[in-house]
């Protein structure tokens, strides 16, 4: 999940690469918690600055549907908005800082 068509197409290939199905994509933090209640994915990445409705908003939500839901949380750094929490970030969930490798990636696949 990211507002930014590039990063999505980037993703996309990143994970389908390593033999993974991408199960929906959205561009909102409003769509990503709809294409979650829709398809409840193994693994979410969600990006946390995005319109509408933040990363860490669509991760609250996402989190009441499915507490066990793994998040994988992407930030460049100078996000606009806050840092996911402590409480989202522990247990099935992670934090990468863009740019990652492809290979940071993998493991928070993996991880799951």
């Amino acid at each position: 999940m990211d507002d930014v068509e590039d990063i999505r197409v980037m993703l996309r290939h990143m994970i389908e690469k390593e033999g993974h199905t991408i199960v929906a994509e959205a561009a909102n933090g409003i769509e990503a918690v709809e294409k979650f209640r829709e398809h409840r994915p193994d693994v979410t990445i969600m990006d946390i600055d995005m319109p509408f409705k933040t990363g860490v908003e669509a991760a609250r939500e996402i989190r009441e549907l499915a507490q066990s839901s793994r998040i994988v949380f992407c930030s460049g750094g100078f996000s606009k908005h806050e840092t996911p929490p402590a409480e989202l970030r522990t247990g099935p969930s992670s934090l990468l800082r863009k740019p990652f490798l492809p290979s940071q990636l993998y493991q928070e696949l993996c991880a799951c």
